[in-house]
């Protein structure tokens, strides 16, 4: 059985590379996640807003925690490029993100299986990790004030980072771990987006 370790450069690789260079084809900072419900849609939707360029790799079938991405979810991803991977496995489409990517992000509160996952790739893949789960209120300080932007536009800078996954625990562990946890990691991403985008 193949690793999604060592799988992964092939993903990429089956493609002749054409994915690669598709997501540093823009300008400025481009936004990678991994389709997912929760943080990753949460991501995108930020960067989005903001106007950074968006980049969705799915599993095969375009799948998430709960099926296949639905009409409705398409349209609050849309804007960005969706691209849907051979494999369906996540743990290949989160090793997959990681190795395309120059840096992560990662945002964590309920400590899903799949954010260690991300942890793994980038450890394994030398990809720096910036964990901004200790950002949100009642796990090591206030949401939204615009300190995680600060911090990730030092971090970027320093790993000469373009293209940047944003990671983090699905929708349905992430509204299970706290009421209002989605709402402050909505904030969160906001203010992250916001101080990545272009200047006008």
């Amino acid at each position: 059985m193949t690793s999604p370790e060592s799988s992964s450069a092939n993903e990429g690789a089956s493609r002749g590379g054409d994915l690669r260079d598709e997501l540093r084809a823009a300008t400025g900072i481009t936004i990678l996640t991994g389709g997912q419900t929760g943080v990753d849609t949460l991501a995108a939707q930020a960067a989005l807003s903001s106007g950074l360029p968006v980049h969705v790799v799915f599993p095969r079938g375009f799948g998430q925690e709960d099926g296949p991405l639905t009409a409705e979810r398409r349209a609050v991803l849309h804007g960005a490029v969706l691209h849907e991977l051979a494999s369906s496995g996540f743990a290949q489409r989160t090793w997959t993100c990681v190795s395309l990517a120059d840096a992560v992000l990662l945002l964590d509160p309920a400590g899903g299986d799949g954010c260690q996952e991300t942890i793994r790739a980038a450890g394994r893949l030398e990809r720096p990790l910036l964990d901004l789960t200790p950002s949100l209120t009642g796990i090591g300080g206030p949401a939204g004030t615009g300190d995680a932007g600060s911090a990730v536009r030092t971090f970027l800078r320093e790993n000469g980072t373009q293209v940047l996954m944003i990671a983090g625990c699905r929708g349905t562990l992430l509204a299970s771990h706290a009421d209002d946890q989605i709402a402050e990691a909505r904030a969160l991403l906001d203010d992250v987006a916001a101080a990545l985008a272009p200047r006008r």
